[in-house]
């Protein structure tokens, strides 16, 4: 009975952590985009390569989500500007991605169920 009330109670929370990203633009944001997130925000800041090694995506697949995911997207209608492309600084050829002040509050609030 208690591994099943955890189990549970696991899937509460897994369920309210999708009711919040799905309160930023509902329907509109697919899992993995979620899971990017996540990952990002697990991480501190990622290359774009860990982000295909991690997830088995193409660099093209990884900078669409990223832009989605950003401050700017040219195929969403409203960026939901929650993680930031720099440049890498041991090697400014390649690209970093962080979370942006919103993506932190959305990070502390999935933290918080």
């Amino acid at each position: 009975l208690f591994r099943s009330l955890c189990r549970t109670l696991d899937l509460d929370r897994l369920a309210a952590g999708f009711q919040v990203f799905a309160g930023l633009d509902p329907g509109a944001l697919p899992l993995h985009h979620a899971q990017i997130f996540t990952f990002i925000a697990q991480k501190g800041s990622v290359t774009y390569r860990e982000l295909e090694n991690h997830f088995g995506i193409s660099n093209a697949s990884a900078s669409r989500t990223i832009n989605s995911l950003g401050e700017t997207s040219g195929h969403r209608q409203k960026p939901l500007g929650l993680v930031v492309s720099y440049p890498d600084p041991a090697d400014g050829r390649r690209l970093r991605v962080r979370l942006t002040r919103k993506g932190e509050q959305l990070k502390r609030t999935l933290e918080a169920i």
